[in-house]
């Protein structure tokens, strides 16, 4: 018989510290991690548990019950090693094992060791391990079902964080095959009802999030928004109203603000105010420096100027505008494009025509490949990869088509030469479209060198076809594509001549370190920018030097009472005055001496590590740099991932998805 250990179990630290850290400066101080306010504990938990249960309810109550738990376990083994136990062991639910009621008895019915006690009392069985029961001097191991009962509850937060960031709906918890792969993960976790995730669970993780992302909007100097209208079930419309700015430590973040239907009373009036409303809600109303919109709604441009935002248009909209315009310009490429996207929209919808085109592509040793169907009234480059896979698979579908008996839909050898000849002309277009794809982010710095290098490339074409069209005859082929390439001169002129006029956009791309003047063909608008520049620069260092010369005005003998006061003040003025203005320009000239960065770099890297150099510009940089050049997503704007976001979107009802887009971009 083991002797039990005279030292007994160790009290389990409390379950408050999960939710709070230490604070190593502030001995009695401890900060919260789900809000990041610091509260006063003084060597006891009673305020954190009071701050859990105002602020944080959900995880008040579950904070409570395991407390209630590990207490328990803790009295349980104080009793096996022998010390006294203070107060009545209670249960735990959920392993509770009670014993049936044993009635007294006497004589040789009677148990052993048994004692006059109520026979209506019984002694809780805890099932635990053996590891779960071994303790020491040292304290005592945690618990094995404590530990499982923890490793649950983040079974189900996780379960919660891919809903929101799958987009996925809460009906899944209903079905069969996930319910079988979520038992043989654990099979005593219980998925909760669909009901209490719609009704309680999603909108407590909703609360939980914006708190945690308030605290980073509270201390960020500006802030760029961006909206997106959309339509729900093709039927009601919505906004999406999203905040980007830039951190204290460079990095830049993009926020979903709130979702709301603006279907009914769509005027400027009412746009405005909800504008305001979720502004002021996030306390950010007076640091907006500019507003995006996905289109050329002339409601939510006349909403941004009523709140003194200037009002920007989404630079992929914008290219996706120029693109459709020019394809449709040319009617020998209008024809080209109808015909080929017949033929992939017939093997799209014909499964023998499918199943034959493959196996043809293997006997003609092709890339076993499917066919790119067309979306034109999406993005444009859906067009761009229907002609590069027919280019790639024409021989193979042209074999399909003649053997079915559809040779109207197949290709000739002139028409594939066209195709090939159109690729070529859109093939910059394409990549400056990839281009915004590429990063999580894209700055609206890179929309005056993207939009210039688009215009030289088109101009040089046109160049060069001009050459060769002096000396002798162009074919067809050439014909349409120095057609096309007028069309788009002529669209680009019409959507994108004035990029390098707009000042926020030519400030951006001249706080970005990997372009500066570079990127710049006008020269007067680049000397414009130039000078506006410096006087934004003059402003800042005049508001930062205006607490000190403040404090030496108010430590003097009272300058209106003093003989000098006047001309001391004028002195004091014009030297301050002459003092900024050299700053401002010394700052800007080392700034635009320093090499530029390569393209690929990051610039918030580069000023994250210079700005102790440039203490002005870095305030600009912050202001300009935040606005992104697309209002939507890169990875939803050009891509197939757009179309499942909105279908996975359009299956929730109408009041679940504020919460539902709020945390599908902001949970973490």
């Amino acid at each position: 018989m083991s002797t039990p250990n005279k030292g007994g179990p160790k009290r389990p630290r409390s379950v408050v510290w999960y939710y709070f850290d230490k604070i190593p400066d502030e001995p009695y101080r401890a900060r919260c991690k789900l809000c990041g306010s610091t509260c006063h504990h003084a060597n006891n938990t009673s305020n954190l548990f009071k701050h859990l249960r105002v602020k944080h309810p959900s995880s008040y109550k579950e904070a409570e019950e395991q407390r209630d738990q590990e207490m328990e376990l803790y009295l349980e083994l104080k009793a096996k090693a022998g010390k006294p136990v203070t107060r009545p062991l209670k249960p735990l639910k959920p392993l509770v094992s009670p014993t049936p009621e044993v009635k007294p008895t006497r004589g040789r019915g009677r148990p052993r060791g048994s004692t006059n006690q109520n026979s209506s009392s019984f002694t809780p069985t805890l099932k635990l391990d053996r590891e779960s029961l071994n303790h020491s001097g040292d304290g005592v191991k945690k618990s094995y079902y404590l530990t499982k009962q923890r490793e649950r509850q983040n079974l189900g937060r996780a379960l919660l964080r891919m809903l929101a960031r799958d987009m996925e709906h809460p009906s899944i918890v209903n079905r069969p095959g996930f319910r079988e792969f979520v038992s043989a993960m654990d099979n005593r976790f219980e998925l909760p009802a669909k009901k209490s995730i719609n009704k309680t669970l999603i909108p407590e993780l909703a609360e939980e999030t914006r708190h945690k992302v308030k605290l980073d909007v509270v201390i960020a100097s500006y802030f760029a928004l961006s909206v997106e209208t959309w339509m729900y079930r093709e039927t009601q419309a919505y906004m999406t109203v999203s905040a980007h700015f830039i951190k204290d430590s460079w990095e830049m973040s993009s926020i979903v603000l709130e979702t709301f239907d603006c279907s009914e009373d769509r005027t400027e009036t009412n746009t405005a105010t909800n504008f305001k409303r979720i502004t002021d809600e996030w306390g950010i109303t007076d640091r907006v420096v500019a507003l995006l919109s996905d289109s050329t709604d002339e409601v939510v441009s006349s909403a941004s100027l009523v709140n003194g935002w200037e009002e920007l248009t989404c630079f992929g909209h914008i290219l996706n505008e120029v693109m459709i315009g020019a394809l449709s310009f040319v009617a020998e490429l209008v024809r080209i494009q109808k015909k080929t996207s017949e033929a992939v929209s017939y093997f799209d919808l014909n499964v023998k025509a499918s199943d034959m085109l493959s196996a043809v592509q293997q006997q003609h040793s092709l890339p076993v490949h499917r066919l790119r169907p067309e979306q034109p009234q999406r993005f444009w480059t859906s067009t761009f990869s229907m002609f590069e896979r027919m280019v790639e698979q024409y021989e193979a579908v042209n074999t399909v088509l003649c053997y079915l008996g559809k040779d109207h839909m197949c290709l000739c050898d002139d028409e594939v030469e066209l195709i090939r000849s159109i690729i070529q002309v859109l093939k910059p277009f394409y990549a400056a479209t990839k281009e915004l794809c590429t990063e999580p982010y894209t700055c609206m710095s890179k929309l005056i060198p993207i939009s210039t290098l688009l215009q030289q490339v088109t101009d040089a074409g046109i160049s060069t076809s001009s050459t060769a069209e002096a000396g002798t005859s162009l074919s067809s082929t050439a014909q349409t594509q120095t057609a096309l390439r007028n069309a788009l001169a002529s669209q680009m002129q019409q959507h994108l001549s004035t990029v390098e006029s707009n000042y926020r956009l030519a400030a951006a791309t001249l706080l970005d370190p990997r372009f500066k003047q570079h990127a710049f063909t006008d020269a007067s608008a680049l000397e414009s920018a130039q000078q506006r520049l410096l006087c934004d620069v003059q402003t800042v260092v005049q508001s930062s030097d205006s607490a000190v010369n403040g404090g030496i005005t108010a430590g003097g003998d009272s300058g209106a009472a003093s003989f000098w006061g006047m001309f001391d003040k004028k002195v004091v003025d014009a030297g301050a005055m002459k003092t900024d203005i050299s700053e401002a320009e010394n700052e800007t000239r080392r700034f635009f001496k320093e090499a530029n960065i390569p393209r690929t770099a990051d610039p918030f890297q580069w000023w994250k590590l210079n700005e102790v150099q440039f203490p002005n510009l870095k305030v600009l940089a912050k202001k300009y740099l935040c606005v992104p050049a697309t209002a939507v997503s890169s990875d939803r704007l050009f891509a197939k991932e757009g179309d499942e976001f909105v279908k996975r979107r359009d299956a929730f009802r109408p009041g679940q998805l504020n919460n539902m887009i709020f945390l599908n971009k902001n949970v973490s």
